[in-house]
């Protein structure tokens, strides 16, 4: 059975699907009834003024200033002040070169969020009245990295939650890559298409460079595909450009007795709104390149003259080549991983509309087309949006995912006998339980590239043992491992491999009769309780929901902590 995304067969009764796209540059909101078939983008924003003029932007920037008077957000900032930005990387885990994080970072994306959740409800009330608000259910789609961790991911989805959204019926968290790909491949022309095409798509955003390649499984009646291989990403985004442009800066002029804040403000102005999208090696190198430094004296040496700064060619170049190339090596090595042959690269998100970064990508992986689809600088949140349509009713689904490839190895460490021609002997310690050798082995429930399907549970069994002399067991608790990073997953607990998350079930409503039943004999002569119990996985498109089951109970309401 194919899966779109739906959790129900059947259309349940209207409900209003919020699309989120938090980004470390710019965020975005979408929302579409699932009465309707029509989805809107937010486009206009609180602006500077006092006024109740909007500023027009398919995106908000993502900072934050506070002052005496309120807290200031997106376009509500004036120029070259001083204000918090890429907070969002501060949940990133990775150790981040050159970006150093407030230790209020957590606190900024709560307040940002809380703005920006007070304007999408404003617009709501404006576009469809307060009184059918308040009567509709809300439900939002939370887009994230698909390379952060489960904690990056849950740190988000809290954030969320204390600005003020608890109150939705479900706060969904959803794939970056995987919501792109999903409005990008809707978009592509059907006629065009034939089952075994492969795209690589690329979300180049602020902070992360997320990829995910899907091959066509089907045409009709709906647009079907699979994950054809592992996603890749990392932080080359091109919040990356900035941090590199202004670390430049500061080292050519930092020593400057004039030099402040407000200069390099409005330096980076320009570098953000002109250089960064027009560049291009050629042409930098026959028209120079330069800045605004205001207040500075003239000084041949340096390249300041009459207030502005010209910038060398091969400076410019050393500012953009390290992250343009990382990217490049990053599609490169998602195509190497597809079976296949990759009919085109699908280019989306800001930096993904880069004419520089586009032209590298066609040098590198000629002649495989490279495309920027219409509106791929908010394709991540209106997919979000047609992935929370199809989740309420498969009846709207456009695009169905059939099956995911997973990222890390996840599992248990359970104890087994001892097995010379599987085992290292060094693992090996002896059990008085079982008077044998034992060892802690590595049971995988699912590998990494498998293909997973969202309505297909994975489940691994277990038996958990206690000594009767002890008494009623109070609770029975069991750690679910990964493993991000081996391409095969290991027999032994090594290095690599994670505590993901820890699962706990309260055994003493279970009835004296149930446990006398569970009694064995074992080697040592003593009688043991031996529960059998195992654990359920499903996964889903940004997070996995376990569910442990013990003595056949299953307990829904188990305890999930992210280590």
């Amino acid at each position: 059975m194919d899966v779109d995304f739906s959790s129900n067969s059947a259309p349940e009764s209207p409900r209003l699907i919020v699309g989120i796209d938090f980004g470390t540059t710019f965020s975005g909101v979408a929302w579409a009834q699932t009465s309707s078939d029509r989805q809107m983008a937010i486009t206009s924003w609180p602006s500077m003024t006092d006024t109740h003029d909007e500023t027009s932007s398919e995106k908000v920037p993502t900072e934050l200033r506070y002052t005496p008077e309120r807290t200031e957000w997106g376009f509500q900032i004036p120029a070259r002040v001083q204000r918090h930005q890429w907070f969002k990387l501060a949940f990133a885990e990775s150790n981040i070169e050159g970006m150093i994080q407030s230790p209020d970072a957590e606190q900024h994306t709560t307040d940002y969020l809380k703005e920006l959740y007070k304007h999408l409800m404003h617009t709501l009330e404006q576009e469809i009245g307060l009184v059918h608000l308040r009567n509709l259910p809300m439900e939002f789609c939370l887009t994230v990295p698909a390379i952060w961790s489960e904690t990056s991911k849950q740190k988000t989805l809290m954030a969320c939650q204390d600005a003020g959204m608890k109150s939705a019926k479900e706060i969904l968290l959803v794939s970056e890559p995987e919501a792109a790909a999903i409005y990008t491949l809707h978009g592509l022309d059907q006629q065009g298409l034939s089952i075994g095409d492969t795209f690589v798509l690329c979300d180049a955003g602020g902070g992360t460079v997320d990829l995910i390649a899907y091959t066509v499984t089907a045409l009709r009646p709906v647009l079907k595909v699979a994950e054809a291989a592992v996603g890749t990403g990392g932080f080359c985004g091109s919040s990356f450009l900035n941090r590199r442009f202004q670390d430049f800066l500061t080292a050519k002029l930092g020593h400057i007795s004039k030099w402040d804040d407000k200069i390099l403000a409005a330096a980076m102005e320009v570098f953000e709104t002109v250089i960064k999208r027009q560049y291009m090696p050629t042409t930098a190198a026959q028209n120079p390149v330069s800045v605004p430094v205001w207040g500075l004296d003239d000084d041949r040496n340096l390249g300041i003259r009459r207030a502005r700064f010209v910038i060398e060619s091969a400076d410019l170049n050393a500012v953009f080549e390290p992250v343009v190339l990382s990217i490049v090596q990053f599609i490169q090595a998602q195509i190497e991983e597809c079976r296949g042959d990759v009919t085109a690269i699908l280019l989306v998100g800001g930096f993904g509309q880069n004419i520089y970064l586009k032209s590298r990508i066609e040098a590198a992986v000629d002649p495989i087309k490279v495309l920027q689809p219409a509106n791929g600088w908010t394709a991540v949140v209106r997919g979000a949006v047609m992935m929370g349509l199809t989740r309420s009713d498969s009846a709207l689904t456009t695009v169905g995912i059939v099956s995911r490839a997973a990222r890390k190895h996840y599992g248990l460490e359970l104890e087994v006998r001892f097995n010379a021609s599987k085992h290292l002997e060094s693992k090996r310690y002896f059990s008085r339980k079982d008077q044998a050798f034992v060892v802690n082995e590595m049971q995988w429930f699912i590998r990494r590239g498998e293909a997973v399907k969202e309505d297909k549970p994975h489940t691994i069994n277990f038996v958990a043992e206690y000594l009767v002399v002890n008494g009623h067991p109070n609770s029975l608790s069991m750690n679910i491992l990964c493993d991000p990073h081996s391409r095969q997953a290991p027999i032994h607990k090594i290095g690599s491999v994670q505590t993901l998350v820890s699962l706990e079930a309260d055994l003493l409503p279970l009835s004296t009769a149930t446990l006398s039943r569970t009694m064995v004999m074992q080697a040592d002569g003593q009688q043991y309780y031996r529960i059998a119990g195992s654990i359920e996985a499903m996964f889903l498109s940004a997070s996995t929901k376990y569910t442990l089951l013990c003595q056949g109970k299953r307990y829904d309401s188990v305890t999930a902590e992210y280590a």
